[in-house]
């Protein structure tokens, strides 16, 4: 089964809109992939779900973060990576991907794909990752 980890940006459009964050998130619903994640990693995906122009109470934004920990599976981070400088928070994924022995991440954000493979994990978009 292929091991992903998911940029913030590409789970938060698979909760909002239709497209190819979406039907990858369904494949991991499907069981046909496994999501990756870490506490920082979803400390970040409540931190975006939280802006103002998503609109959303607390109240919810627990079901999408519930429904994100059914779907995925936590990893412990035990080796800290700072590969991309222009915004050090992007690395949390990379330190994601090695901790879980990912295979791929799946990003819109161009510090992460201009990496394209980071140790033998590749950095792609959405819609090319769905057509491996």
């Amino acid at each position: 089964m292929k091991r992903i980890v998911l940029d913030t940006n590409v789970t938060v459009s698979a909760f909002f809109w239709n497209g190819n964050s979406r039907k990858i998130y369904e494949l991991a619903k499907r069981n046909k992939i496994k999501i990756l994640y870490s506490k920082e990693i979803e400390a970040e995906l409540i931190r975006v779900l939280s802006y103002k122009k998503f609109g959303l109470s607390p109240h919810e934004i627990i079901p999408l973060v519930n429904d994100f920990r059914k779907t995925a599976t936590l990893i412990n981070i035990k080796s800290k990576i700072h590969i991309i400088k222009e915004d050090p928070t992007d690395n949390i994924f990379i330190e994601c991907a090695i901790n879980g022995k990912a295979k791929y991440i799946i990003s819109g954000d161009h510090h992460l794909l201009e990496q394209k493979n980071f140790q033998g994990i590749d950095i792609l978009k959405p819609k090319d990752f769905l057509e491996f």
